[in-house]
């Protein structure tokens, strides 16, 4: 899975990555923009991403640059 953030809403980008992995259950649907670090923490901790080394979604303050940092290194996760 490589979704590619430009060009995208962040809601169309989290649903996206949601329906592109096997295991939503554990990150879940973004419901809240504001919340999307938060949502972007789950994703990190979900089981298929846990090997790959994404970046911390705190240490971001616009989705975007964190989804554009991390999106190449969810290639082949989902």
């Amino acid at each position: 899975m490589s979704i590619d953030p430009r060009g995208m809403s962040l809601l169309d980008w989290a649903d996206s990555v949601v329906l592109s992995s096997s295991d939503t259950w554990d990150f879940g649907r973004l419901d809240d923009p504001e919340s999307w670090q938060d949502w972007a923490v789950g994703l990190v901790r979900a089981s298929p991403f846990t090997q790959r080394v994404l970046p911390d979604p705190y240490q971001f303050t616009d989705w975007r640059d964190w989804a554009m940092r991390a999106y190449p290194m969810l290639e082949g996760a989902g």
